[in-house]
């Protein structure tokens, strides 16, 4: 790993608990490999392509990696509602790719989230887009989701390690509500990381009293990184 820079950044209120302060820390790397990654996971970091941050919030640890148990994985029955409900989509397996369809429904989800969620403002542009999710220092792929008409419904993002498969971020189409997109994205990310033969699918922070966060113990068994770094069953 070489490292540019890091940052520590200033204290201000949390996008997930209002009432509390967070701050984080940061490193611009110019070279990370899969297996360092990996590691970093393993001690509370993500990232955003070559951006690792980490939270270190001095009266609150809500943050939690989460990583799922591949191999013991089973839809559970919401979830296999959601599978039926897009039978009809097509899914195709790349590179993450930059271009309008996937910018524009990048900020149509996230307005969207915004009003809906109250979640901070932001609109990307196409160069910030190119480095959150396709400059990337370690190896990382694109699931497209497309309805029969060939419209993009749903993208997710992951960086691939040697053990596993690590959601960056997905997004869906708003209007779509109905169909379970955000659960289908997630359930097709794990059924990737079978095919990769990976034991673990990672999947962010979770935090308890964050409704936008709280959904991921639903898939399981799961397991959260504790303060002291070890890995517990939820």
């Amino acid at each position: 790993m070489k490292v540019l820079r890091t940052i520590q950044g200033e204290v201000e209120s949390c996008v997930y608990l209002p009432e509390q302060l967070s701050q984080s820390e940061y490193r611009i790397v110019a070279e990370l490999s899969a297996v360092e990654y990996e590691a970093l996971m393993n001690a509370g970091w993500r990232k955003f392509g070559a951006a690792l941050h980490r939270p270190i919030c001095e009266s609150c640890k809500e943050c939690r990696s989460l990583r799922v148990n591949v191999e013991e994985f089973a839809p559970n029955r919401s979830q296999r509602r959601a599978l039926e409900k897009n039978a009809d989509l097509t899914v195709a397996i790349g590179p993450p790719f930059l271009d309008e369809e996937r910018l524009e429904l990048y900020n149509r989800y996230h307005a969207a989230q915004e009003y809906r969620k109250g979640w901070p403002e932001v609109s990307k542009t196409a160069q910030d887009y190119f480095y959150s999710f396709v400059h990337n220092p370690v190896p990382a792929a694109e699931i497209a989701i497309r309805d029969q008409s060939q419209t993009l419904k749903a993208v997710v993002l992951l960086d691939i390690t040697p053990n596993a498969v690590s959601g960056v971020y997905h997004f869906h189409d708003p209007e779509e509500r109905q169909r379970s997109l955000g659960t289908f994205g997630m359930l097709q990310a794990l059924f990737l990381a079978q095919q990769l033969e990976k034991p673990w699918a990672y999947f962010g922070y979770w935090v308890k009293d964050c409704s936008s966060l709280s959904y991921k113990t639903n898939f399981q068994p799961c397991e959260l990184l504790g303060p002291d770094g070890v890995w517990r069953p939820v």
